[in-house]
């Protein structure tokens, strides 16, 4: 083998190990980082790149009820270029120079032609999928943690959120944020008709070591999807996901709901969706095809609203008085491991009483379990307004989902 062919693997060797596989954080399809394809720098005045309707990214946004994205610059097919059109940065093809010598850094999905954040291929694809039952309070719940996020978490660790976007920052402001801090207005459950896109935020650290990483919050009606693109689209999230957080909602366990719900004087009809019911689904629809019927990604389990257990305590049923269930904690420089051990342990002893099967039924189908109990407004809400907006351990459950995966550090005090 002569020299000139020793160097030529031995670069397409290091383009191989340094590269890694892509996820769109839109349609969730997964592909290798030279599958990708390229928006056109601009709209040229000539033949083949005339600006046009992009079926393929239409077709998506359609799925969503989001309009047409307009007319743009042509989709490009690397495929259809010389391998001296194609730029490679460590190992991960990142540019392409079109037949006019322009060169374009545009990365899209070559199934759903979204945009590609810029650290797609350099670094492992990190995705939350947010799974639970219907009013088990998804929307709500993420507003919360995105918020806290962006302005509160960055005060005890050097990590930084902002959305992939300027569309997905003024859609997250105008329709969730907005709407529930600013203005007190409980958010409407995610209907089936709604099928909201993902939300896409980019968390970097200070460590500049340490890789960007892209999350997708993807709220998803918790029952009576019949849109079958859309589902495709819900599975691909789940498979590819890095860590779930799995809400559950106290009032949908049959055994203590009613009585909640009297103590808290709630009127509204109780949705009996058990979380049991949810677990099965995703382990017959998702887990069993991964293989093994054993999930191996970080789950969190999520015991929503938090705030209603406080009546509870009076009768000392199921919860104690002065439990960590409505103790604010704050991480702060590392996920603290004896807070999170003492209230894993108290959540999970509230599952096991009121529902062991759940309990039973998630132990044999996650490997990696972390059981934790929040409230994403630290109040009762009166006739669907918020009087006040004070979240309890709302970002706990995602730092230990980070803690998991070796973004922040962990130890007992």
């Amino acid at each position: 083998m002569g020299l000139f062919k020793r160097k030529k693997l031995a670069i397409e060797r290091a383009k191989a190990d340094t590269a890694h596989e892509i996820v769109c954080l839109y349609c969730f399809r997964n592909f290798a980082h030279d599958r990708v394809m390229f928006r056109a720098l601009d709209a040229l005045d000539a033949e083949g790149y005339f600006a046009r309707y992009d079926d393929v990214l239409d077709e998506y946004r359609a799925r969503f009820h989001m309009d047409t994205a307009g007319e743009l610059p042509v989709a490009l097919d690397p495929d259809n270029f010389a391998e001296v059109n194609k730029g490679f940065h460590r190992g991960v093809l990142s540019s392409l120079k079109d037949d006019y010598g322009n060169i374009t850094a545009r990365r899209i999905c070559p199934f759903c032609h979204n945009d590609i954040p810029q650290s797609a291929g350099f670094a492992p694809s990190t995705i939350i999928s947010v799974v639970g039952a219907s009013q088990s309070g998804k929307s709500v719940y993420l507003t919360s943690l995105i918020h806290t996020l962006k302005t509160i978490t960055p005060r005890n660790f050097p990590i930084f959120c902002t959305p992939i976007n300027n569309e997905t920052g003024r859609k997250f402001k105008e329709e969730y944020e907005n709407p529930l801090i600013e203005y007190g207005m409980l958010l409407d459950p995610t209907q089936k008709e709604k099928q909201q896109e993902p939300f896409i935020f980019t968390f970097s650290f200070a460590d500049e070591s340490k890789p960007e990483i892209n999350i997708a919050f993807f709220d998803v009606a918790g029952e009576g999807m019949v849109d079958t693109d859309y589902m495709d689209i819900y599975a691909a999230n789940i498979r590819n996901s890095s860590g779930i957080l799995f809400l559950v909602d106290p009032l949908q366990f049959r055994s203590v709901g009613k009585k909640i719900q009297l103590k808290n004087l709630l009127e509204h009809e109780l949705f009996y969706d058990e979380p049991a019911d949810v677990l099965s689904g995703l382990v017959e629809d998702y887990i069993y095809k991964q293989g093994g019927g054993v999930s191996d990604i970080p789950t969190a389990v999520v015991l929503t609203k938090t705030d209603l257990l406080e009546a509870l305590t009076i009768d000392g049923e199921y919860v104690r008085d002065g439990s960590p269930f409505f103790r604010s904690f704050t991480h702060s420089g590392f996920f603290n491991l004896t807070e999170f051990f003492e209230i894993n342990d108290e959540t999970e002893d509230f599952i096991a009483e009121i529902d062991p099967n759940f309990r039973n039924a998630l132990k044999r189908r996650f490997a990696d379990l972390g059981f934790f109990a929040v409230s994403a407004l630290g109040t009762k809400p009166e006739g669907g307004r918020v009087a006040s907006f004070a979240p309890v351990r709302v970002d706990e459950p995602f730092l230990w989902l980070l803690h998991r995966l070796g973004y922040i550090d962990g130890h007992e005090e």
